[in-house]
């Protein structure tokens, strides 16, 4: 079994003053002081999507390391654009097939250092297809796409899509760790910036810095450092291309590996990285076709505010999700809380081309 001992997080913000070392140290810092002992981590593994394009920097987990003062230690980054699942994966891999018996797993991105033009032409290096990154296309784009495509097929309107920023603004106001803490009604949504037609500003995630560190180890060590653990039960994941038949094959791939069924106890921190891509999980999940977006107020779903209000902070997005749930399995969430002893992590990218799903316990 392999055990979340304690995890930390900053608050999504824009930290102009601050860099990715200042991030990385200010998350450590917390974590140590919830710790019975300080951590002797085996490897310390970074998930960062765009360190090189943005801050110019490589050997980031080695310079991380010697950071947080663990000179000499094993050091490995995972790169899988904003989908941080693939460190959780390779960290959870670690200590079940015994090379480790504790991994500190860190999760950093810092967007703010560019200005949105810069962003856009940076997330566009995620698009599958080269030619498309050169012809000026955008991950907006497709979601744009997939926004009338799905509008077409089920008939309903834009508004439909409303019930999303909504609810995740409502659910941030109470997160003292989110970015946008603000209500937001139909009206301001619908009058807000067009982004891509149909798509609003209040469609998209909302970009800006984040570091969140997680202390993973094997049963037998995690007393050392806390008396309430949680367990990483399962972990899956899978990768696809583009899907215009409105479903996620990457997702629907991971969810039938470990045979997942959908209940309402279930605590669910999503990938909402728009409001189209939240209700085409929703639907892998299990809720109705066309419907996904009226209907998830029944489930315990990014009770964090998700991607859209309690922000995104590229591939930390999982390691924020992995602690928002280890802390309401725990009841210490400081934010809305859930009620549940399972909690269900999707993690993908802007476009889940590449899906992880993580199933944690009390």
């Amino acid at each position: 079994m392999v055990s979340i001992a304690e995890v930390s997080l900053t608050k999504v913000d824009r930290y102009y003053e601050y860099s990715e070392k200042d991030l990385a140290i200010e998350v450590y810092k917390q974590l140590e002081t919830k710790l019975k002992e300080r951590p002797k981590p085996d490897i310390i593994i970074v998930s960062s999507g765009y360190m090189e394009s943005i801050n110019k920097s490589t050997l980031s987990a080695v310079k991380i390391a010697n950071y947080l003062g663990f000179k000499g230690a094993k050091t490995l980054r995972v790169e899988n654009g904003d989908n941080g699942g693939a460190a959780i994966y390779t960290a959870y891999s670690f200590i079940r097939s015994g090379l480790a018996n504790s991994v500190l797993l860190v999760g950093i991105d810092k967007f703010s250092d560019l200005n949105s033009k810069q962003l856009n032409d940076v997330l566009a290096t995620n698009l599958l297809h080269e030619h498309e990154y050169h012809l000026g296309l955008t991950n907006h784009a497709y979601a744009a796409i997939l926004t009338k495509l799905y509008m077409k097929k089920y008939n309903v309107s834009y508004e439909y899509f409303t019930n999303w920023p909504i609810k995740m603004h409502d659910n941030a106001v109470e997160n003292p760790y989110a970015y946008l803490r603000f209500k937001a009604d139909l009206k301001t949504i619908v009058s807000s910036q067009l982004v891509a037609e149909p798509l609003r500003i209040f469609d998209t995630a909302a970009r800006g810095d984040g570091a969140s560190i997680i202390l993973m180890t094997n049963d037998e060590i995690v007393k050392k450092y806390t008396d309430t653990p949680v367990y990483l039960d399962k972990i899956s994941g899978a990768s696809f291309d583009y899907s215009y038949d409105l479903d996620l094959p990457s997702l629907k791939l991971a969810l039938k590996e470990i045979n997942y069924s959908l209940s309402q106890n279930d605590i669910i921190e999503l990938h909402d990285s728009y409001s189209i891509i939240a209700a085409l999980e929703l639907e892998e999940l299990g809720l109705e076709k066309g419907k996904s977006l009226n209907e998830f107020e029944s489930y315990q779903v990014n009770y964090s505010g998700g991607l859209k209000a309690r922000g995104y902070p590229g591939a930390a997005t999982a390691m924020y999700q992995l602690a928002e749930i280890v802390m309401q399995l725990r009841g210490d969430f400081p934010g809305r809380k859930a009620v549940g002893e399972k909690g269900i992590i999707i993690s993908t990218d802007d476009l889940a081309t590449s899906s992880y799903v993580s199933v944690l316990r009390r």
